[in-house]
């Protein structure tokens, strides 16, 4: 079985790259995914201790509007995810740097640079005491779930694994 970690599990996915991805979605797959559901994840802001937005107890999307934000790559998926929720909330953020990850992003919020959007669960909880992690109202969520292509043929390995899975979050 091969697994990968990659900006865009579900490319790897549909191009027949890995069996199975963990993803985090917003809306609806498309009905050529087996879909397991095992939870949810909502978008937080880390912001420098240091900026007055940090003493908040949660943040809306427009009181972000002026900030400098540390982003992922513009091609990432989730880039695109956090572009169009600033867009509805009627702003386009203002990028000084892009990242390939999450934990490069927080690094940079404590070393002052900006703040960065990203999933809560995304980030352990072990941040630096110049990081204040803000949830942003209203949610804006995603869900969590393992995901494997259907009609295609899956060895004994990858269905005992799927079938494991489904036992272990279906309780």
């Amino acid at each position: 079985m091969n697994v990968v970690e990659d900006v865009d599990p579900m490319a790897q996915l549909q191009q027949g790259e890995s069996e199975l991805a963990f993803i985090s979605y917003a809306g609806k797959l498309t009905d050529d995914f087996e879909v397991l559901s095992v939870g949810t994840d909502d978008l937080v802001a880390y912001i420098p201790a240091r900026n007055p937005l940090s003493k908040q107890k949660e943040l809306t999307l427009t009181d972000l509007k002026a900030e400098k934000f540390l982003t992922l790559n513009h091609q990432n998926p989730f880039a695109v995810f956090v572009q169009q929720v600033c867009a509805a909330a009627g702003f386009e953020l203002y990028s000084v740097f892009e990242g390939e990850k999450g934990r490069t992003l927080v690094n940079m919020v404590a070393l002052g640079t900006g703040i960065t959007l990203l999933m809560e669960q995304s980030i352990s909880e072990n941040l630096d005491s110049k990081v204040i992690k803000v949830p942003i109202v209203p949610k804006v969520t995603q869900n969590l779930a393992f995901v494997r292509r259907k009609n295609v043929e899956h060895t004994a390995e990858q269905e005992e694994l799927w079938q494991a899975l489904k036992e272990s979050f279906e309780k």
